[in-house]
């Protein structure tokens, strides 16, 4: 790993503490194999072969930390907390003094490509925070009690990481007592100020949440491999 060009400071917190339980799993999904190589390896690795990412901290559970901690050497391994938000905030709090940037990334989403980490990080020289995002492709409706309504999918998008990060902006936001689904939220309601926003993401660093999700990372992993 190696310094970027504009000497910040970036560092990747992979949050793998969560149980897997919507895929119906004894094992959680970060731990599964795909092509004979853990979830958690792919971005891993992604993040660690990327020249702009200096260090690369792993959010687990205390039931694996141990695993973690012997099959990824070149990580930096924390306990996670009773929540996603409370890894994140762990994983924070585990950074050298010297980082600028963080980007918070799910362990479920194990493809990501090099492009939307360079992506990222540009776009963090003119903004306080920013996410990679993709435009639904099927009709988008709302229920409501009287029906539903549809609702324009060219203004919708469906966020998803690494959510990216001024370091100080991430902890003010944590620091808030305000609570969210992800890191963009957060800091939107901490923060109504800030300059958020979003780049184009890709259709592969979807998250695996039902046993079918796999079937079709696959099919990515082996489009890849010809």
């Amino acid at each position: 790993m190696l310094n970027d060009m504009s000497g910040k400071i970036n560092t990747a917190i992979i949050v793998a503490a969560g149980s897997g339980s919507r895929l119906a799993s004894d094992t959680p999904k970060q731990f599964l194999k795909l092509k004979d190589v853990e979830i958690l390896a792919y971005s891993v690795q992604a993040f660690l072969e990327h020249p702009q990412i200096d260090a690369v901290i792993v959010v687990t559970s205390a039931d694996y930390l141990d695993h973690v901690i012997r099959h990824y050497p070149d990580c930096k391994v924390v306990p996670g907390g009773d929540t996603r938000q409370d890894s994140v905030f762990n994983g924070l709090e585990a950074c050298s003094a010297s980082t600028d940037n963080v980007l918070i990334h799910d362990a479920a989403r194990p493809l990501i490509p090099s492009w939307v980490i360079d992506s990222c990080l540009s776009s963090l020289e003119t903004c306080d925070g920013v996410a990679p995002a993709i435009t639904p492709a099927d009709s988008m409706v709302q229920i409501e009690d009287s029906g539903f309504r549809n609702l324009n999918r060219d203004s919708l998008r469906i966020v998803q990481t690494p959510q990216c990060f001024h370091l100080n902006i991430l902890k003010a936001a944590h620091a808030s007592g305000k609570v969210d689904t992800d890191e963009m939220g957060l800091v939107k309601q901490s923060n109504p100020q800030a300059l958020l926003g979003f780049i184009e993401g890709a259709p592969e660093t979807m998250k695996v949440t039902r046993p079918l999700d796999l079937e079709i990372i696959k099919n990515y992993l082996d489009a890849a491999e010809k």
